[in-house]
């Protein structure tokens, strides 16, 4: 939805100060302000693990200018046997949250670690270490698409409950920068804030605060370490270099500036570290001793121009044979090409995971043009970009590389494929001519794309040996010194809580042999976890040596912040309350008074009309009979 339609929505419906109480409207909205984890209320999260270090993630709600953050480490869940312990800082700059690089660690072990701030604690997180030297398992669970609009992250909650896996693995579309209504009508199964599609610092600010407010998705990071990487909708749906195909710049701004905001974001409420060298990238690599190396690639936003990219959603430029190999097309540049080059070249663990973003496999399914089927391309993966699909095949063969697994995920479908390209012609019967395999995992809750294309799909792509395109759910990957296993498992969704999980299929590649075959048997040797840590933070939430003041608001968010006209802000009420504003000036003046009215508990929204106020700082104070909090703005 455009912004501008967004604002004479704001206007006429909010008629400056009108009260809107979102609180009960909503049945399925799982999101809140949990008062025994404050003011952790967006929880904990762990990422990027290494042999010898890991990145702990908090974010702070308060109403304070900054706030110092301790941290401890430690190998047990009471928190005694400390390894680690520091302090950092927060403010608004960052969006009060934080993220430390404890390093000094020992491989292949679990740790725990909390976050202390305002005379709380934070809950526990788990988390663990990669292994060295001879490994001889690694289960990895990857998933992607996890739009909280159209349902529960159940998926997340049946993984916590597992606990079994030692790594996630996130494939982007982590977030939905799409906003849950279609030209004023809610089309989907929950809300998210802001309601319009996020584009300047603060809407991305306020996605990722909603997302992290669920508890599956809380409860997930908070007992495992994950690796996420961005795909378009961190972004803009199908973001490229130089444009989205849903960036309007008339209204969202230049794209280069809202591209820059979301990375901005991104980086903020993701734990993971972060290459200073250049920050529209994502390129690094874990090693799990010897037995693998997992190599992380950026392919959205240093992709393509924009003039290829609407040529390649040209309904007729999908048709079959068109070759999409134009010079000036890119998947991620030179120096990640180079560099993806290079890892896979000076590899020497037995298996090469490349985890991206989108399918790298060619493959086609069924369109309809005048109501003629012809075959499509997914224009989305690397279909669009034959030439660095090319390099990367050369690499493999000129330097004789095995056992290749790539990882995948975007197209909301669950997939297996074998990858032709090996110095002889492939042969499906026996996999000759395979270079590697491909494991593409479904959504969590995004919807079907492919929906009821098996057949279609089976008959003309010889290289895929499994699809299902009905379903949402995950992936699990065992890895062992002699294979390489993919379990496909199916979740529910579409607005029920549920537990319920079904085993789709299982496929395999055996070492050294590059391509798929059916389960044949146990490959990973069960092994015992240790306990997921407790929901509640130790003294179940309670002070530890500060009293802490009950906020009676919760501010999440005010936006647009600087503004021009108005200024819309949400905020959660723990208890009905009489609502009043006052704005001041830097001087303290008292500028203007509103009077909100009574809110319900929940979810609040108001927007006020400053359009009056000269250019400059204001704070704006909300005042109940319980306290005040304020925070400040900029008049443009």
């Amino acid at each position: 939805m455009k912004f501008l339609y967004q604002l004479v929505v704001l206007v006429v419906s909010f008629l400056l100060t009108t009260e809107h109480s979102f609180a009960g409207l909503y049945p399925n909205d799982r999101s809140e302000l949990d008062s025994t984890i404050q003011p952790f209320y967006h929880g904990v999260a762990s990422g990027d693990p290494l042999n010898d270090r890991v990145i702990i993630w908090t974010r702070v709600t308060t109403d304070q200018a900054s706030v110092s953050v301790k941290w401890r480490m430690a190998t047990d869940t009471g928190m005694q046997n400390i390894i680690g312990q520091g302090t950092v800082s927060t403010d608004e700059t960052k969006d009060y949250t934080l993220k430390v690089d404890v390093a000094g660690l020992q491989p292949n072990t679990y740790y725990y670690y909390e976050f202390e701030a305002l005379g709380r604690l934070s809950q526990r997180g788990r988390t663990k270490t990669m292994p060295t030297g001879d490994v001889s398992s690694l289960r990895i669970a990857f998933m992607s698409c996890s739009n909280y609009s159209f349902g529960y992250f159940n998926t997340y909650d049946i993984i916590k409950k597992q606990n079994d896996v030692d790594l996630l693995i996130h494939l982007g579309d982590y977030i939905y920068e799409d906003g849950f209504k279609i030209n004023g009508v809610d089309t989907v199964h929950r809300r998210t804030f802001p309601e319009y599609d996020a584009f300047d610092l603060a809407s991305y600010r306020l996605r990722y605060a909603w997302y992290r407010l669920d508890p599956s998705t809380r409860n997930l990071h908070q007992q495992y370490p994950m690796v996420v990487i961005w795909d378009d909708h961190e972004f803009a749906n199908d973001a490229t270099k130089d444009t989205a195909l849903r960036h309007n710049p008339a209204t969202q701004g230049p794209w280069s500036v809202r591209k820059a905001n979301a990375i901005r974001v991104y980086k903020e409420w993701i734990p993971m570290r972060e290459d200073t060298s250049n920050t529209n990238i994502i390129n690094f690599t874990q090693r799990i001793g010897n037995l693998a190396d997992i190599i992380y690639t950026e392919n959205r936003i240093e992709r393509i121009d924009a003039n290829d990219f609407q040529q390649a959603y040209d309904l007729l430029s999908h048709i079959d044979n068109l070759q999409y190999d134009t010079p000036n097309r890119t998947m991620h540049g030179f120096r990640q090409m180079e560099w993806m080059s290079q890892e896979l070249k000076k590899s020497t663990a037995t298996w090469k995971i490349l985890a991206n973003q989108v399918v790298f496999a060619s493959y086609v399914y069924k369109q309809a043009i005048l109501g003629i089927p012809f075959p499509f391309h997914n224009a989305a993966g690397w279909d669009i970009n034959p030439l660095d699909r090319k390099k990367i095949i050369d690499t493999i063969n000129h330097y004789s590389i095995k056992n290749l697994v790539i990882l995948s995920g975007d197209i909301h479908t669950a997939m297996a494929f074998d990858v032709p390209g090996g110095v002889v012609p492939y042969n499906p019967t026996t996999g000759v001519g395979s270079i590697g395999v491909e494991f593409v995992s479904d959504n969590i809750t995004s919807g079907n794309i492919l929906g009821g294309q098996e057949s279609y799909m089976y008959a003309n792509n010889s290289h895929l040996k499994y699809v299902n395109s009905k379903s949402a759910g995950y992936c699990v990957l065992d890895v062992t010194p002699t294979s390489v296993c993919c379990d496909f498992w199916q979740t529910d969704i579409y607005g029920l809580l549920s537990d319920t999980k079904t085993l789709l299929g299982t496929w395999c590649t055996i070492k050294d042999q590059n391509h798929l075959k059916p389960y044949i048997g146990p490959t990973f040797t069960p092994r015992v976890f240790p306990a997921l840590v407790p929901y509640s933070p130790r003294n179940n939430g309670l002070s530890v040596g500060v009293k802490n003041k009950q906020q009676i608001i919760e501010i999440m968010s005010l936006f647009p912040n600087p503004t021009q006209h108005y200024l819309r802000f949400q905020y959660f009420v723990k208890n009905p309350e009489l609502f009043n504003a006052v704005i001041y000036d830097v001087l303290g003046n008292e500028i203007q008074q509103i009077d909100l009215g009574y809110k319900q508990k929940g979810l609040n929204e108001d927007a006020i009309d400053i359009s009056q106020l000269a250019s400059g700082n204001y704070i704006i104070s909300f005042i109940t009979s319980n306290g005040t909090v304020s925070r400040k703005f900029v008049k443009n």
